[in-house]
């Protein structure tokens, strides 16, 4: 169709103009030029294009050239084709070699051409201009519904799949005719196209096709402006926006060309900052141009033409598998943030701890935000990220912008936040030079994506580039042809500058993007609003300061009254501290008072149960305050009360400097918070005591229970109050332990703690008993017939008031007797059915109501005399 039309219009020329020949040339050519379509290579160099060609680097060998290729593909492009429209692809090196171009479907289907058919190819500049269908036969593929939506486009060069080394492109210059290398390690491709014919079958349409990264090399040849890249591109951006970007004569040799919305970033989070090396290393934390999307990473749409229209907001596509969703063209939306709120961490809101908060916001678009914290006491906090649209959550450490906490205390900073939509970073991987910048436009928010440096409306129009170049080395020299300024935050025209760096010169030094990666930026920026946020930051340093025990009445009412001693160190005031007293198995809780209260304090929701008393309390700062916790046990005075605890938690979202731990629950435990967020140790801080109290009732001479004080792990020197005499104390492996008889009676106490702290304090208290002694008396002699029911006493002396006593007779078995309470005196009764001298041996002597005895060596001998034989009289003369 389009043969015969010109034929006609040759035909007639002839006749009416008798044009000489290359007048009929010229008319061919620019019917071509004008008339035919294609999307690709032809509108990179269109007819009179300026500089030198760049041809398509379409390898993916893993090992060659990853400094200036790191997102290596084949040549991947994708195209939007509605059911009833045709593919139409081509290349200069399908055939040649290697050379395939594949087709992949939304489904997942895969249609390869080696060009041995003949169609796809592009012989030459004069057939790439004229287009498909004119200058060459393309291979065409007709759509079904089934398969309509976005789909994958690869175009191999000559070397395939293979591995080579070639990157120094031929020197050409853009306008002129090219060469296909028909070499087989050849990794480039002069010319390319994908098309999209509509479902009348009568045209083209523009606006189709994009990439997500265009793998680029151009000759070394970096002696003139008329030896760089001069090409023209669309950038859509996933929140709907479009740029037009103007390449402007820079030259990269091997280079790789995207667009995304944050640059070199960390965690999604932009770095605003080029980078000194394009390295695996380097790029390590760059989102791959070649995968999805996430929530935070977007990589822009690189078009060839304008978008068309007609792209719908998403639509089914083959990126990485089949039948994954791709954006295209949404509505823009206004970016604004809203609902601002701080939260600490741990859930209370507008209080802060040096855990960290929570700012939270509404983002009415994607984009990155910022965040201005002033700040009256220390340099104003700047925080940049990525938001998404709706609810975001970001965390701040409360720290100022030179890294140091905010001071505790209430403030009220004017927070100020703005949000850039439509953000698109450029970053260039090892383009050498830019000596006249790239000129990068807003266009106006419609579908005829107009360029109209006459709208005054920033979010129309807008020219304004971004960069910072401060990491690369050589920047700020002159000499070494570095980008001026170094860091431009603040905005140039990029018609004027557009991240001018390098110089046409061959000497390598003069190319300050060797093998570095540079971002250019810019973005549409939300009106900048500020909002007065009333917060606290709270720290306080709660502690028990001490347990101290009163062990009077242990021996009389058995009763321990424990004291323990609370403060609140500050410097914040402390609304919710859990204080709790726990005792061990063998004591019950009696009553709990408070006392030396100051003002300021309130003890909320007290609970005293049989073995733990827990309160909620309110401290100023400052503010101290005792519980005096009266507690008795039952039993033998011989007991070990082990580690009687006291300890303060924080409440959520205030900081102890020593009891803080980083469970995401808040505080619940304070052992846990006393481990700093530790899983394992010993927690070493001064919200917890312990107290042991050790028992003991003892006889004068008798070897006490040996007592056993370990060292508390934080400090290195044990502390004992002086010892009984006749005790003495022995150091082995961090334990103190203490032993002996005691000498003197009485009730002897002392404590063990380890020096300079009271953290863990054993109490002793010994009573000492003394010896009870004894006498023994008796009859010495008695009739076998006494009728006065003789006895042998046992007299005991130094006692308590009831005595056991050990003897025996004539030395046989010992027996006891003992006497009733409050007498000294057991009587044994002498037995008179027998004759004769028998001992009473008094052999100890115990006093029933200490256990404490002794041995004795007493006698008393009771001879039994016979009755008299029977009398006899006779009388004699």
């Amino acid at each position: 169709m389009y043969s015969l039309r010109v034929f006609n219009l040759l035909k007639l020329s002839f006749l009416t103009s008798r044009l000489p020949l290359w007048g009929v040339f010229f008319i061919l050519f620019s019917f071509f030029a004008q008339n035919t379509f294609a999307e690709g290579s032809k509108d990179l160099y269109p007819a009179g294009a300026q500089g030198n060609r760049a041809f398509l680097y379409a390898n993916i060998d893993g090992t060659n050239s990853t400094l200036s290729y790191p997102f290596k593909t084949r040549g991947t492009h994708y195209v939007y084709v509605k059911a009833g429209e045709k593919i139409a692809v081509s290349s200069s090196a399908i055939g040649v070699n290697n050379g395939q171009i594949i087709l992949t479907a939304p489904n997942g289907n895969i249609i390869s051409y080696n060009g041995s058919d003949g169609l796809g190819y592009i012989p030459n500049r004069t057939a790439e201009l004229q287009g498909p269908e004119v200058g060459y036969s393309p291979i065409v593929i007709s759509v079904s519904t089934a398969l309509a939506g976005v789909w994958k486009v690869e175009f191999l060069a000559p070397v395939g799949n293979g591995s080579s080394s070639d990157v120094t492109a031929p020197n050409i210059f853009a306008n002129a005719n090219w060469t296909q290398s028909t070499a087989a390690n050849a990794n480039f491709i002069a010319a390319w196209d994908v098309s999209v014919k509509n479902t009348a079958n009568t045209g083209w349409l523009n606006g189709r096709v994009y990439t997500n990264v265009l793998n680029l090399g151009i000759n070394n040849n970096f002696t003139s402006s008329q030896r760089g890249f001069y090409v023209n591109n669309y950038i859509l951006t996933e929140d709907g926006r479009a740029y037009r970007v103007q390449t402007n004569g820079n030259n990269g040799w091997a280079f790789t060309f995207f667009s995304n919305n944050n640059g070199f970033a960390v965690n999604g989070v932009p770095t605003y900052k080029s980078l000194n090396s394009s390295s695996a290393a380097a790029l390590s934390a760059l989102h791959d141009p070649r995968t999805l999307d996430d929530a935070l990473n977007k990589t822009h749409k690189i078009f060839y033409n304008k978008p068309n229209a007609d792209l719908p907001e998403t639509e089914t596509a083959f990126i990485t598998a089949a039948n994954q969703t791709t954006w295209l063209k949404k509505n823009a939306v206004l970016p604004i943030i809203t609902d601002l709120k701080f939260i600490g961490i741990e859930g209370t809101e507008s209080k802060l701890s040096y855990k960290g908060a929570k700012i939270t916001f509404t983002s009415s678009s994607s984009g990155s935000y910022q965040i201005t914290i002033p700040l009256v006491n220390g340099a104003d906090r700047i925080i940049n990220g990525s938001a998404v649209p709706g609810y975001n959550e970001i965390f701040w450490d409360v720290k100022d912008g030179n890294g140091n906490f905010v001071q505790p205390g209430p403030i009220s900073p004017l927070v100020q936040t703005f949000l850039r939509s439509a953000e698109v970073h450029f970053p260039y991987l090892d383009m050498e030079i830019n000596p006249q910048g790239i000129i990068i436009e807003l266009i106006e928010n419609n579908t005829n994506y107009d360029v109209n440096p006459l709208n005054n409306n920033p979010s129309e129009y807008s020219d304004k580039v971004y960069w910072d170049d401060i990491n690369i080395s050589n920047a700020g020299n002159a000499g070494r042809y570095s980008s001026d300024p170094v860091t431009n935050l603040s905005g140039i025209s990029s018609n004027s500058n557009g991240h001018k760096f390098g110089r046409y010169n061959d000497n390598a030094n003069d190319h300050f993007g060797d093998q570095r990666s540079m971002d250019t930026w810019t973005y549409i920026e939300s009106g900048k609003t500020t909002q007065l946020v009333n917060i606290e930051i709270r720290e306080a340093d709660l502690k028990i300061e001490s347990i101290n025990p009163d062990l009077t009445k242990y021996f009389s009412d058995q009763m321990i009254t424990y004291t323990v001693k609370v403060k609140n160190d500050g410097p914040s005031a402390t609304n919710g501290a859990k204080f709790t007293f726990s005792i061990p198995t063998g004591l019950t809780i009696n009553s709990v008072i408070s006392a030396n209260q100051t003002t300021g304090v309130v003890i909320n929701n007290p609970i005293t149960g049989v073995q733990n008393y827990n309160a909620i309390l309110d401290l100023p700062n400052q503010a101290t305050i005792d519980f005096i916790i009266v507690t008795t046990f039952t039993g033998t005075y011989n007991q070990v009360f082990d580690n009687a605890k006291a300890s303060i938690l924080r409440p959520a979202d205030l900081s102890d400097p020593d009891a803080t731990g980083n469970n995401a629950a808040g505080p619940v435990d304070a052992d846990e918070e006393c481990l700093n967020g530790a899983l394992s140790g010993v927690g070493l801080c001064n919200n917890i005591k312990y107290n042991t109290i050790n028992g003991q009732d003892v006889c004068i001479g008798s070897n006490i229970a040996t007592i056993t004080y370990p060292l508390s792990p934080d400090g290195t020197q044990f502390e004992t109050l002086a010892l009984p005499t006749a005790l003495s104390l022995q150091d082995v492996a961090g334990n103190r332990t203490i032993s002996g008889s005691l000498s003197a009676a009485g009730i002897h106490t002392f404590y063990i703690k380890t020096l300079n702290t009271n953290r863990t304090q054993t109490n002793a208290i010994i009573r000492a008993n003394t010896l009870a002694d004894a006498t023994a008396n008796g009859p010495l002699s008695i009739c076998e017939d006494a009728t006065d029911n003789p006895v042998v006493n046992f007299i005991g002396t130094g006692g308590s008031g009831a005595y056991e006593f050990s003897y025996s007779i004539n030395n046989a078995s010992v027996q006891t007797v003992s006497t009733v309470s409050g007498l000294a005196t057991a009587s044994v009764a002498i037995s008179l059915n027998n004759t004769g001298a028998f001992i009473y041996k008094l052999t100890s002597v115990k006093d029933l109501s200490t256990g404490c005895s002794q041995a004795k060596n007493i006698s008393v001998t009771v001879n039994i005399q016979p009755k008299p034989i029977k009398a006899h009289i006779q009388l004699n003369n």
